[in-house]
């Protein structure tokens, strides 16, 4: 009775794992989001094909800070459950860039083809629902995404389970993205209130 399962409930690891999340998406992501503020609000949108593409690698490469950070508070977790798991703060790392290689598609899609039909008009802003349910489809797949890393060395220690790992980062993903969609735009529903 004293398997990883039951003392994942008994000993408070759910609220300690949580807060270690909370509190590592906070500097981890908002480091990124304030690097990214700051490089449009000096650079301004990539006007063309090396700028779009130099954008996303400068995020890329913040995701790379974020996945330290997230992999350094996760870990600090982990080790209270499973002392055996090795190489979770390189696995969150490369996940986490992996993740947001491909969450930089659409963006630096989009800017492309702004680039590409300046002359015509600007295309409408689809409506936020349709925002948040493209935001739930991106995380249901970039979670799995930088969870595949993380499951590699999880089912070292944990093989009979560690695949629950994906699926559980699809669907904490996929809430959780529209959240920072809403949150990214936060400043027009103020701006237009």
């Amino acid at each position: 009775m004293n398997s990883p399962t039951a003392r994942f409930w008994r000993n408070g690891f759910w609220q300690r794992w949580v807060i270690a999340n909370a509190l590592g998406e906070l500097v981890g992501l908002g480091t990124v989001a304030a690097a990214g503020f700051f490089l449009f609000q000096r650079l301004g949108e990539p006007a063309n094909v090396p700028q779009a593409l130099v954008f996303a690698g400068a995020f890329v490469v913040l995701g790379a800070f974020e996945g330290v950070v997230i992999g350094l508070a996760q870990r600090q977790v982990l080790r209270t459950l499973l002392p055996s798991v090795r190489g979770w703060v390189l696995a969150t790392v490369v996940g986490a860039m992996v993740a947001w290689a491909v969450g930089m598609v659409p963006s630096t899609v989009a800017s492309l083809l702004q680039t590409d039909a300046a002359a015509s008009p600007a295309p409408s802003e689809p409506p936020l629902v349709l925002i948040l349910l493209l935001a739930a489809g991106l995380g249901a797949i970039a979670g799995p995404l930088l969870a595949a890393f993380q499951w590699r060395s999880l089912r070292r220690v944990v093989p009979e389970r560690a695949w629950l790992w994906l699926p559980a980062n699809a669907a904490a993903w996929a809430l959780g993205m529209p959240v920072i969609f809403l949150g990214t735009q936060a400043n027009e529903f103020t701006s237009s209130a």
